[in-house]
């Protein structure tokens, strides 16, 4: 099975090399460290990635049909939505102090009273 070996390049750049077999990957990870000083070395096995091929058919309209075609237009597909007017309801201020009771005179919402 085939191993990629990645290192940095005496210029910084990041390198790679393909080697047939983990014995040699391991022999140029040795190689890397002991003779050329390098630490940051990483060894990856390569193994196939299955694929399957489907047909798959396109439709193409050839030449000039002497008329343009007609793109759909699906922002006019979209219904306008429907507003109900709704009349307001008048409600009366309640004090907080008088625990939900109406009380004559309650101007206050009672926060701080």
């Amino acid at each position: 099975m085939e191993h990629v070996v990645f290192f940095p390049a005496p210029d910084g750049s990041p390198a790679f090399r393909r080697v047939p077999s983990l014995d040699e990957a391991v022999r140029l990870v040795e190689h890397l460290r002991n003779v050329e000083g390098i630490n940051d070395v990483g060894c990856h096995a390569l193994t196939e990635v299955p694929m399957a091929f489907r047909a798959y058919y396109r439709v193409e309209v050839g030449g000039d049909t002497g008329s343009p075609v007609e793109q759909p237009q699906f922002a006019d597909a979209v219904p306008a939505p429907v507003v109900h007017e709704v009349e307001p309801v008048e409600q009366e201020l309640v004090s907080a102090s008088a625990n939900g009771h109406r009380v004559a005179g309650a101007n206050s919402l009672g926060f701080f009273a």
